[in-house]
């Protein structure tokens, strides 16, 4: 752990409970982002993304959708 990141948890531990669990909700919101953004980032999964929207696409374009929903087959 950084230096700073240990000053900024010895901060947070002065705060109120509320404040605490407030903030670490953002942090943790933060870090799933990243780790979200680095496995869609790369070429293969983007590649699977846009396969399943064409998919979507063909089946809205043939009525197999539902609004709302999902359909089952």
């Amino acid at each position: 752990m950084t230096e700073q990141l240990q000053q900024a948890i010895e901060r947070l531990q002065k705060l109120p409970i509320e404040e605490q669990n407030a903030i670490a909700e953002r942090i943790l919101d933060e870090l799933d982002q990243r780790e979200w953004d680095n496995l869609t980032s790369t070429s293969h999964v983007q590649q699977a993304l846009i396969e399943l929207a064409d998919e979507a696409e063909l089946q809205e374009k043939a009525g197999e959708t539902e609004e709302g929903g999902f359909a089952l087959e």
